[in-house]
């Protein structure tokens, strides 16, 4: 990238500068970060009260595959070993 006065140096020679060349002067280049900015004030509630804007509530899907009608995944042993597993806090 060329500074504003590598251009004017290339203009009076007569040198065609490229797109890069004008890159910085376009674009510019970046400061400091500045300090932060104040909290903003906190908005209004929406119509349900809550802080927000809200939309209503979805409707509810249809029942996938694994639904009333699946194949269990665990025999009544595994799911009664599972159970007393998880009342003895999983230690086997």
């Amino acid at each position: 990238m060329a500074s504003k006065e590598e251009l004017k140096q290339m203009f009076s020679t007569g040198k065609k500068p490229t797109g890069d060349d004008f890159a910085e002067l376009i674009d510019g280049v970046e400061g400091p970060k500045g300090d932060k900015g104040d909290k903003g004030d906190k908005g209004e509630p929406g119509a349900d009260g809550k802080d927000g804007a809200q939309g209503p509530a979805g409707k509810d899907g249809a029942q996938g595959p694994a639904g009333k009608d699946a194949e269990p995944q665990f025999t009544e042993e595994e799911v009664t070993a599972l159970k007393a597993l998880v009342a003895d806090g999983g230690d086997a």
